[in-house]
Protein backbone atom coordinates (compact mmCIF):
# COMPACT_ATOMS: atom_id res chain seq x y z
CA UNK A 1 0.00 0.00 0.00
CA UNK A 2 2.58 2.88 0.92
CA UNK A 3 4.08 2.14 -2.47
CA UNK A 4 1.21 2.63 -4.33
CA UNK A 5 0.45 6.17 -2.22
CA UNK A 6 4.54 6.93 -3.37
CA UNK A 7 3.32 6.18 -7.18
CA UNK A 8 0.15 8.02 -6.36
CA UNK A 9 1.90 11.19 -5.04
CA UNK A 10 4.59 11.50 -7.79
CA UNK A 11 2.03 10.80 -10.59
CA UNK A 12 3.58 7.44 -11.75
CA UNK A 13 1.57 4.21 -12.79
CA UNK A 14 1.59 1.30 -10.23
CA UNK A 15 0.63 -2.07 -11.59
CA UNK A 16 0.82 -5.44 -9.39
CA UNK A 17 2.15 -8.63 -10.50
CA UNK A 18 2.16 -11.74 -8.47
CA UNK A 19 4.86 -14.81 -8.78
CA UNK A 20 4.38 -18.26 -7.29
CA UNK A 21 7.36 -19.93 -6.23
CA UNK A 22 7.96 -23.06 -8.66
CA UNK A 23 9.88 -25.43 -6.44
CA UNK A 24 9.94 -26.58 -2.55
CA UNK A 25 11.66 -24.90 0.12
CA UNK A 26 12.32 -26.37 3.27
CA UNK A 27 13.30 -25.80 6.55
CA UNK A 28 15.95 -28.74 7.60
CA UNK A 29 15.13 -30.02 11.04
CA UNK A 30 18.98 -29.94 12.16
CA UNK A 31 21.25 -27.12 12.19
CA UNK A 32 24.98 -27.59 10.77
CA UNK A 33 26.92 -27.34 14.48
CA UNK A 34 25.24 -29.24 17.26
CA UNK A 35 26.14 -26.30 19.85
CA UNK A 36 26.48 -22.26 19.79
CA UNK A 37 30.54 -23.16 20.76
CA UNK A 38 31.11 -25.96 18.47
CA UNK A 39 34.15 -25.51 16.13
CA UNK A 40 34.77 -26.99 12.64
CA UNK A 41 31.14 -27.08 11.83
CA UNK A 42 31.70 -25.71 8.03
CA UNK A 43 33.58 -29.30 7.94
CA UNK A 44 29.91 -30.69 7.27
CA UNK A 45 29.27 -28.31 3.71
CA UNK A 46 28.09 -30.23 0.52
CA UNK A 47 28.11 -28.80 -3.47
CA UNK A 48 25.66 -26.32 -4.33
CA UNK A 49 25.44 -24.80 -0.68
CA UNK A 50 25.55 -21.38 -0.13
CA UNK A 51 26.92 -19.99 3.46
CA UNK A 52 25.32 -16.68 4.27
CA UNK A 53 27.41 -14.16 6.60
CA UNK A 54 27.27 -10.39 6.90
CA UNK A 55 31.03 -8.74 7.45
CA UNK A 56 33.61 -9.43 4.76
CA UNK A 57 35.66 -10.72 8.00
CA UNK A 58 33.55 -13.48 8.37
CA UNK A 59 32.95 -14.34 4.83
CA UNK A 60 36.41 -14.49 4.22
CA UNK A 61 37.21 -16.69 7.73
CA UNK A 62 34.32 -19.07 6.78
CA UNK A 63 35.86 -19.77 3.04
CA UNK A 64 39.40 -20.26 4.16
CA UNK A 65 37.76 -22.94 7.02
CA UNK A 66 35.45 -24.57 4.06
CA UNK A 67 38.95 -24.68 1.76
CA UNK A 68 40.70 -26.21 4.54
CA UNK A 69 38.24 -28.88 5.71
CA UNK A 70 36.71 -29.96 3.04
CA UNK A 71 37.63 -30.63 -1.06
CA UNK A 72 35.27 -27.49 -1.95
CA UNK A 73 36.89 -24.53 -3.29
CA UNK A 74 34.48 -21.39 -2.60
CA UNK A 75 33.52 -18.54 -4.30
CA UNK A 76 32.41 -14.85 -2.78
CA UNK A 77 29.76 -12.51 -3.39
CA UNK A 78 29.42 -9.74 -1.53
CA UNK A 79 27.78 -5.81 -1.97
CA UNK A 80 30.93 -3.57 -2.11
CA UNK A 81 32.57 -6.22 -4.38
CA UNK A 82 32.68 -4.69 -8.27
CA UNK A 83 30.15 -5.68 -10.50
CA UNK A 84 32.15 -7.92 -13.44
CA UNK A 85 33.92 -9.86 -10.43
CA UNK A 86 30.73 -10.54 -8.84
CA UNK A 87 29.15 -11.89 -11.92
CA UNK A 88 32.13 -13.76 -12.64
CA UNK A 89 31.75 -15.35 -8.79
CA UNK A 90 28.47 -16.62 -10.35
CA UNK A 91 29.40 -18.22 -13.44
CA UNK A 92 32.08 -20.25 -11.50
CA UNK A 93 30.19 -21.44 -8.83
CA UNK A 94 26.87 -21.71 -11.39
CA UNK A 95 29.36 -23.73 -13.39
CA UNK A 96 28.94 -27.41 -13.36
CA UNK A 97 32.45 -28.17 -14.57
CA UNK A 98 34.18 -25.87 -11.96
CA UNK A 99 36.04 -27.07 -9.47
CA UNK A 100 33.62 -24.21 -6.95
CA UNK A 101 30.88 -26.11 -5.78
CA UNK A 102 30.55 -23.76 -2.46
CA UNK A 103 29.54 -20.57 -2.11
CA UNK A 104 30.18 -17.79 0.59
CA UNK A 105 28.34 -15.00 0.04
CA UNK A 106 26.13 -11.75 1.60
CA UNK A 107 22.58 -10.47 1.86
CA UNK A 108 23.82 -9.29 -1.82
CA UNK A 109 23.21 -12.36 -3.23
CA UNK A 110 19.22 -11.49 -3.10
CA UNK A 111 20.23 -8.96 -5.72
CA UNK A 112 19.50 -10.03 -9.14
CA UNK A 113 21.64 -12.74 -9.60
CA UNK A 114 21.29 -16.53 -10.89
CA UNK A 115 22.45 -18.83 -8.60
CA UNK A 116 22.40 -22.16 -8.41
CA UNK A 117 22.11 -23.03 -4.81
CA UNK A 118 20.91 -26.59 -3.05
CA UNK A 119 20.82 -25.24 0.52
CA UNK A 120 21.00 -21.48 2.33
CA UNK A 121 23.56 -22.02 5.61
CA UNK A 122 22.77 -18.64 7.79
CA UNK A 123 26.19 -18.29 9.72
CA UNK A 124 23.96 -15.92 12.37
CA UNK A 125 20.70 -14.63 12.40
CA UNK A 126 22.20 -11.00 13.25
CA UNK A 127 23.39 -8.41 11.19
CA UNK A 128 24.61 -4.49 11.93
CA UNK A 129 22.39 -2.49 9.96
CA UNK A 130 24.01 0.31 10.23
CA UNK A 131 23.47 1.93 13.32
CA UNK A 132 23.22 -1.27 15.57
CA UNK A 133 23.18 -5.24 15.72
CA UNK A 134 19.61 -6.54 14.96
CA UNK A 135 17.98 -9.42 14.36
CA UNK A 136 17.27 -10.36 10.96
CA UNK A 137 13.23 -9.78 9.99
CA UNK A 138 11.04 -12.31 8.39
CA UNK A 139 11.12 -10.62 5.34
CA UNK A 140 14.98 -10.86 4.98
CA UNK A 141 15.30 -14.12 6.27
CA UNK A 142 12.67 -15.37 3.29
CA UNK A 143 14.00 -13.58 0.50
CA UNK A 144 17.77 -14.96 1.48
CA UNK A 145 16.37 -18.48 2.19
CA UNK A 146 14.54 -18.42 -1.29
CA UNK A 147 17.62 -18.46 -3.40
CA UNK A 148 17.66 -22.23 -2.96
CA UNK A 149 15.97 -24.53 -5.13
CA UNK A 150 15.08 -21.78 -8.06
CA UNK A 151 12.92 -22.81 -10.60
CA UNK A 152 14.93 -23.93 -13.52
CA UNK A 153 17.91 -24.35 -11.54
CA UNK A 154 19.68 -28.07 -11.10
CA UNK A 155 18.13 -28.31 -7.45
CA UNK A 156 14.29 -29.41 -7.56
CA UNK A 157 14.24 -28.57 -3.69
CA UNK A 158 15.72 -25.77 -1.68
CA UNK A 159 17.01 -25.60 1.78
CA UNK A 160 17.41 -23.87 4.40
CA UNK A 161 19.07 -23.96 8.18
CA UNK A 162 21.53 -22.61 10.35
CA UNK A 163 25.24 -23.21 11.52
CA UNK A 164 24.15 -22.40 15.01
CA UNK A 165 21.34 -24.60 16.54
CA UNK A 166 20.26 -21.17 18.67
CA UNK A 167 19.17 -19.41 15.34
CA UNK A 168 16.84 -22.39 14.24
CA UNK A 169 13.87 -21.27 16.36
CA UNK A 170 14.00 -18.06 14.68
CA UNK A 171 14.58 -19.37 11.74
CA UNK A 172 11.59 -21.39 11.58
CA UNK A 173 8.89 -18.52 13.17
CA UNK A 174 10.62 -16.45 9.86
CA UNK A 175 9.48 -19.08 7.79
CA UNK A 176 6.26 -19.84 8.76
CA UNK A 177 5.12 -16.43 8.88
CA UNK A 178 3.80 -14.48 6.28
CA UNK A 179 5.56 -10.84 5.52
CA UNK A 180 3.68 -7.92 7.26
CA UNK A 181 2.69 -5.46 4.98
CA UNK A 182 5.24 -2.43 4.95
CA UNK A 183 3.32 0.76 6.36
CA UNK A 184 5.89 3.69 6.03
CA UNK A 185 8.54 4.64 3.84
CA UNK A 186 11.79 6.17 5.30
CA UNK A 187 13.22 9.17 3.96
CA UNK A 188 17.30 10.88 4.00
CA UNK A 189 17.77 14.51 3.73
CA UNK A 190 20.10 15.13 0.76
CA UNK A 191 23.16 17.39 0.70
CA UNK A 192 20.83 19.97 -0.21
CA UNK A 193 18.21 19.84 2.68
CA UNK A 194 20.86 19.76 4.95
CA UNK A 195 22.62 22.84 3.56
CA UNK A 196 19.20 24.69 3.37
CA UNK A 197 18.99 24.11 6.94
CA UNK A 198 22.60 24.88 8.19
CA UNK A 199 22.09 28.97 6.00
CA UNK A 200 18.62 28.92 7.83
CA UNK A 201 20.65 28.28 11.25
CA UNK A 202 23.32 30.94 10.50
CA UNK A 203 20.69 33.27 9.74
CA UNK A 204 18.10 33.10 12.49
CA UNK A 205 19.96 30.61 15.13
CA UNK A 206 20.90 32.21 18.49
CA UNK A 207 24.99 31.42 17.27
CA UNK A 208 26.16 33.39 14.40
CA UNK A 209 29.26 30.45 14.17
CA UNK A 210 29.84 28.13 11.54
CA UNK A 211 28.05 24.96 12.70
CA UNK A 212 29.95 21.92 12.60
CA UNK A 213 28.25 19.10 9.91
CA UNK A 214 27.31 16.55 12.88
CA UNK A 215 25.86 18.79 14.76
CA UNK A 216 23.99 20.28 12.10
CA UNK A 217 22.46 16.90 10.75
CA UNK A 218 21.55 16.39 14.77
CA UNK A 219 19.69 19.16 14.87
CA UNK A 220 17.98 18.46 11.47
CA UNK A 221 17.08 15.09 12.92
CA UNK A 222 15.65 17.02 16.01
CA UNK A 223 13.25 19.44 14.43
CA UNK A 224 12.26 17.37 11.22
CA UNK A 225 8.57 16.74 11.57
CA UNK A 226 7.26 14.63 8.84
CA UNK A 227 3.51 13.56 8.33
CA UNK A 228 1.24 10.60 7.19
CA UNK A 229 3.35 7.37 6.05
CA UNK A 230 6.85 8.64 5.80
CA UNK A 231 9.73 8.94 8.72
CA UNK A 232 13.71 10.04 8.63
CA UNK A 233 15.93 7.20 8.78
CA UNK A 234 20.07 6.79 8.64
CA UNK A 235 20.44 9.66 11.52
CA UNK A 236 23.04 8.29 13.32
CA UNK A 237 24.85 6.84 10.77
CA UNK A 238 24.93 10.21 8.85
CA UNK A 239 25.83 11.35 12.21
CA UNK A 240 28.58 9.56 12.66
CA UNK A 241 30.45 9.70 9.32
CA UNK A 242 29.96 13.66 9.55
CA UNK A 243 31.54 13.52 13.14
CA UNK A 244 34.55 11.58 11.34
CA UNK A 245 35.11 13.68 8.56
CA UNK A 246 35.96 16.71 10.96
CA UNK A 247 39.74 16.22 10.98
CA UNK A 248 39.89 15.85 7.15
CA UNK A 249 40.69 19.34 5.51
Amino acid sequence: EIVQKICKMCGDDFEIKTYKRFSELKVQTESLAMSSTEKGSYAKVQPGDCVVAFSKPDIFAIKREIEKSTPYKCCVIYGTLPPEIRAEQARRFNDPNSDYEVLVASDAIGMGLNLSIKRIIFNTMFKNNGEKIVQLDHSSVKQIAGRAGRRNSPYPQGEVTCRDPFDMKHLRKCMSTEIETIKKAGLIPTASHIGLFNDLLTKYGSSHDENELHKTIRQFSEMATLQGDFFLCRKKSMEDVARWLIEIP
